[in-house]
């Protein structure tokens, strides 16, 4: 049984982009799929300090003893990910970066458990023009790229107020459909 994990970016329970990993993952398991769901903005992650600690083996994770620390075992029995952020200013919003900046710590003898696990984004913005993701989108296209993750697919859907992507059966399904398909 395939492990998905969804790291959702959004500060908003209940937002559009919230909705959207939901639906995902409900595709996930219909497929059969083990899924969890975890809301970034609920726990303590600190920035990166750039200490390079972990990387010298100096410590088995990070020098910062927060809730990263847990996310790095998901992250690694996860066969897929999913990644949830709102648009912000052009970018993921700053409790998905600092997630993602953390990574840091696997780049060492952690690296090659990454590589081959299935990345997906999903994105809910305000703004109409699929242009105003292209930033986050290629910043995530880079960097798993780098790791050796397939960088799968992203779904990108306008949605401003927020819970209005309920209304949207086309964005629902594509989403639906984008989980079962990592299942």
């Amino acid at each position: 049984m395939k492990k998905i994990l969804a790291m959702v970016g959004s500060p908003r329970q209940g937002g559009n982009t919230d909705l959207l990993v939901e639906e995902a993952l409900k595709g996930a398991a219909e497929g059969g799929a083990h899924t969890e769901k975890v809301f970034l903005a609920d726990l303590d992650i600190g920035a990166c300090r750039g200490c390079a600690a972990c990387l010298r083996n100096e410590v088995e994770w990070c020098v910062q003893e927060d809730d990263m620390i847990d996310l790095y075992q998901k992250v690694l029995s996860a066969d897929a990910i999913i990644l949830g952020t709102p648009i912000y200013w052009w970018g993921p919003t700053a409790q998905l970066k600092l997630f993602i900046d953390r990574w840091y710590a696997l780049m060492g003898d952690k690296r090659e458990q990454l590589q081959g696990k299935t990345v997906v984004l999903i994105c809910a913005m305000g703004d109409t023009d699929p242009a105003t993701a292209r930033h986050t989108i290629g910043m995530f296209e880079d960097s798993f790229s780098y790791l050796g993750m397939p960088f799968e697919n992203q779904l990108v859907v306008s949605a401003h107020e927020k819970g209005e992507v309920a209304t949207n059966k086309e964005a629902l399904s594509e989403a639906w459909h984008l989980g079962n398909y990592l299942a």
